[in-house]
């Protein structure tokens, strides 16, 4: 028997294997050549103890976590049962002596070589482009940009009660309107309202596992949608400060599941190897939103006029409900969920290829014992190339849990992947990004005026977009790392320049720090959390793991805004040195712990943590 491990096709040069090749024609030959029911019998008992030896190797392979070679004896074994195929349609067809005849005639055989046959064992250039070497199409394109309506609303909410404080809380001269002119409150309950938002968030990270696996990556965020309506419609029609709070906590909530389910609908729905530059739309969609609400909060920043301010994500919501009819589900929900036939007609929608093979087969081949994978290992009727079917992880897993966020932690397998999420987007907190955008017309007012300063604000908000648009140029050309701990290291410096240039009243110099400490996390520190979080997952914890994430995010963000104005009133500017600590001790343990996951699949990634 020839060695397995050289006989599948070699996917890196998308050639078949000569010795395999010249194994097909032999048995071929053998079949057609057979004079006798007894020589098609020994035919089948060779071919029978093969097709065991190869389920043997395959439970090894599964064992051991080798997914390569996994996928290549799928290919074997589907060979294999193509020949029991074989040998049974001639064990049934015309007499011996006239099959060979007949076989030369009609060449109906799935062993002959020729272009019609539908094998994965022909030369690939004869069947098209495999989707594993796809780029990011115009469909794949505009289902990412539609999803990406959820991120941006919440990157609207982020920011906007930022420009229009004075107005809500203040009663000046006004437009006409049938609501109340402003909602007096203190700082305190103005405070309260913003951080309320926050609150909201985890509410939303955390059931946002639930939603995505009930209805949808695409289904969750249409759902998710109701909440965005609801949240705005509040706030908008606010009669008290108590229903403006109450509308910011709806609208923290629905902000909470789309910056989970977004990134991994982008994650899921992207070609491997530009994984990071589709989902880096995550991010970007964010600081749009944010640079949005800051533009109209400029605009409507008069008298009632905050109403529409505050009311403009109702408009996002709307849009993103009617636009979410032209997207397409995420493939490997599809897969996990049982609808193959359905997640193949997607891939290939979103790839622009047919040959989507390959890809499907690096979903997941995962553990399980010998009854199992020779059950499986069958020919899918939907793959044009005849390819064997790849089992998802969910299938295969032997004591059949389903993972949640609230046993995800208890897992072994997801421990070190769920710590790694939950210090990543904490720490992403610590680094004092909000504090910031706090500071940032505080400080510019100080050497301008205000309509100056608000200007140059908005140039933040725009150096903000920008940057974060730039690190699709290196994310997938040098990677994760690289680009994370770049960002950190410059950040160190600008946050520190930041908090010398406040403490000893250099206002040129904080200045300048503003927009260093934003050009140095936009491109790295930014969207790398995000990206990883649904990177380090597979398909089965994915889910509940961004869920978590997420919610450390929302955990990190809300102790940061109670805490630093208490804090830095006892300690002065000193308080910047707490972020610089944090940005030096994370990335210490980020080197050690993260992994590069550049152009490696969802599945090898999570291999790396077993």
């Amino acid at each position: 028997m020839l060695e397995l491990r050289n006989a599948a096709v070699r996917e890196d040069d998308n050639v078949v294997d000569p010795e395999l090749l010249s194994e097909i024609m032999e048995t071929r030959e053998a079949i057609e050549a057979a004079g006798s029911e007894a020589e098609i019998a020994a035919l089948r008992e060779i071919n029978d103890e093969e097709i065991k030896e190869t389920v043997r190797m395959l439970e090894q392979a599964f064992g051991a976590e080798e997914m390569e070679e996994a996928q290549h004896l799928t290919r074997r074994l589907q060979y294999l049962k193509r020949v029991d195929q074989t040998i049974q349609e001639w064990e049934l067809g015309p007499p011996i002596e006239d099959r060979a005849l007949e076989a030369q005639d009609t060449a109906s055989s799935p062993l002959l070589v020729q272009d019609t046959v539908e094998s994965p064992l022909l030369n690939r250039a004869d069947i098209g482009p495999s989707s594993l070497n796809a780029g990011i199409t115009w469909a794949c394109l505009g289902s990412a940009a539609i999803v990406c309506l959820a991120p941006l609303q919440y990157g609207y909410h982020i920011a906007e009660l930022n420009t229009p404080k004075k107005i809500i809380t203040g009663c000046a001269p006004s437009v006409g309107s049938r609501l109340p002119q402003c909602l007096p409150m203190s700082d305190t309950m103005f405070s309260l309202a913003t951080s309320l938002f926050a609150v909201g968030g985890l509410v939303g990270s955390l059931g946002a596992g639930w939603l995505a696996e009930r209805f949808g990556r695409r289904g969750g965020l249409v759902y998710n949608n109701i909440v965005f309506v609801l949240g705005p419609l509040l706030m908008a029609l606010a009669v008290s400060p108590a229903m403006l709070a109450v509308g910011r906590f709806v609208s923290g909530v629905g902000s909470g599941a789309a910056v989970v389910i977004a990134p991994l609908y982008l994650s899921e729905i992207a070609p491997v190897r530009l994984r990071g530059t589709l989902n880096l739309l995550n991010q970007l969609s964010i600081v749009v939103g944010i640079l949005l609400t800051l533009t109209v909060g400029m605009v409507a920043n008069r008298g009632s006029l905050w109403r529409v301010s505050v009311g403009g994500g109702l408009v996002l919501a709307c849009a993103h409900l009617v636009l979410s009819a032209l997207a397409v589900e995420s493939p490997r929900f599809l897969w996990a969920r049982g609808r193959r036939a359905e997640a193949r007609t997607v891939l290939r929608h979103l790839r622009g290829v047919d040959d989507v093979d390959a890809e499907v087969a690096t979903w997941g081949v995962s553990g399980g014992d010998a009854e199992q994978v020779a059950d499986d290992m069958i020919a899918d009727p939907e793959s044009p190339n005849g390819t064997v079917k790849p089992v998802s992880s969910t299938e295969l897993r032997a004591d059949g849990t389903t993972v949640t966020v609230f046993n995800i932690f208890r897992l072994a397998q997801y421990r070190r992947q769920w710590l790694l999420v939950l210090l990543l987007q904490f720490g992403q907190q610590l680094s004092g990004i909000n504090t910031v955008f706090y500071y940032s017309s505080t400080v510019l007012e100080r050497m301008f005026s205000s309509q100056l300063s608000s200007v140059l604000t908005m140039l933040i908000g725009v150096l903000n977009v920008v940057a974060t648009a730039s690190a699709a140029l290196f994310i997938d050309r040098f990677g994760r790392r690289p680009l994370l701990f770049t960002s950190m290291a410059a950040m160190v410096v600008a946050v520190t320049l930041l908090g010398v240039g406040l403490g000893l009243g250099l206002n040129v110099l904080a200045a300048v720090a503003l927009y260093l400490v934003v050009a140095s996390f936009a491109p790295g520190f930014g969207p790398v959390p995000f990206l990883l979080g649904t990177e380090l997952f597979d398909v089965r914890a994915a889910s509940a793991g961004g869920a978590w994430a997420l919610g450390a995010n929302w955990v990190g963000t809300f102790i940061v805004a109670m805490a630093f104005l208490p804090i830095q009133s006892l300690i002065g500017e000193w308080v910047f040195a707490i972020f610089v600590g944090s940005l030096l001790v994370c990335g210490g343990v980020f080197y050690v712990y993260v992994p590069e996951t550049k152009g490696r699949t969802i599945d090898e990634i999570a291999a790396t943590f077993k």
